[in-house]
């Protein structure tokens, strides 16, 4: 008879091996991408493009998988109590970090619940005006600097990254009391600025958004990333004229924390190849985002987000529930 140590050394040997079989069989399932929101959103349109190029990469079919609701919150706790095997993904972007930080009893946790798989691209959010507004950044910001309370801004979620990114927005530039219009949903908040009942608003670019500054409807006078994005080269940066304001809204997959490193690292890479081809460069584009990728650019936009919304959250004692 074995004796107890050698039977035990020989448990550990068996399922380290079989565990890194696994690893290198994988995967042999289909791989489920999650989504924190319906059909038709800027990550499943993302996702849809990688879609087919990494099923043939990967030898297994990419599903991309809906559960909306809570501001991505259902989504993101459906998958951090998933198994850390690597069929099983979540394809979100900035409220993954924002969300958490304005519910009282958050669902997740961001930093500890999920490791980065890749970057898929990063978009920056415009400063979107009414023409009763001054028509430049510079005269815009000297004028909500030197009228306090005049002016309405509409925010398209509470507690989402708009609402965030306009507070920091006003900080930086010195704008104080300004009236927050809560709206649910891009959409009806960028009605509410072509109508006048808002006067400004952070969004997101989209080709809607092009035809009604050509139509004279609203005007687009910075881009909130520190350098004139290569989406509205024309287009000012606010830090031009707000020395030091920089925020960006990301899309990227990650995976339940425990999950293999070899897996990650093979997704990744084949994202990498994905992201990488020209037609697909051209799709992502088409959206609005500029193709990226990478695990530690990820997980760096991931922890630089938490920092920095973190602390724009406890000055503005900002809540969703």
């Amino acid at each position: 008879m074995l004796p107890r140590r050698t039977l035990l050394a020989s448990l550990v040997f068996s399922l380290l091996g079989s565990t890194a079989l696994a690893q290198d069989n994988w995967p042999s399932k289909p791989i489920k991408f999650i989504v924190p929101a319906a059909a038709g959103g800027t990550n499943d349109v993302l996702g849809r493009h990688l879609q087919e190029p990494l099923s043939k990469l990967l030898g297994q079919p990419v599903i991309m998988e809906y559960k909306a609701g809570a501001g991505g919150a259902i989504a993101s706790q459906y998958v951090a109590t998933q198994p850390a095997d690597g069929y099983t993904f979540l394809l979100h972007g900035s409220g993954l970090v924002t969300v958490p930080l304005v519910q009282r009893k958050p669902l997740y946790d961001a930093m500890k619940d999920f490791v980065p798989v890749s970057l898929i691209g990063t978009s920056p959010m415009v400063l979107m005006t009414h023409p009763s507004t001054p028509a430049t950044l510079k005269d815009f910001v000297d004028y909500a600097r030197a009228n306090p309370g005049k002016l309405e801004w509409g925010a398209s979620a509470l507690g989402g990254v708009g609402q965030l990114a306009m507070e920091a927005f006003h900080e930086a530039a010195g704008i104080k009391n300004m009236v927050m219009v809560p709206f649910p949903g891009a959409g009806p908040s960028a009605q509410a600025l072509l109508a006048g009942q808002t006067k400004y608003m952070l969004s997101t670019p989209s080709s809607a958004t092009r035809g009604l500054v050509a139509e004279g409807k609203m005007r687009v006078l910075g881009v909130s990333t520190a350098r004139r994005s290569p989406l509205l080269p024309d287009v000012p940066s606010i830090g031009e004229v707000v020395p030091g304001y920089d925020t960006e809204t990301w899309f990227g997959l990650v995976a339940r924390t425990g999950t293999p490193q070899p897996v990650i690292t093979r997704l990744a890479n084949a994202i990498a190849q994905v992201v990488a081809m020209p037609e697909i460069q051209e799709k992502i584009r088409g959206v609005n985002v500029v193709p990226q990728s990478g695990t530690q650019a990820l997980g760096d936009i991931i922890r630089k987000d938490n920092v920095q919304w973190a602390k724009v959250v406890k000055a503005n004692n900002i809540t969703m529930d």
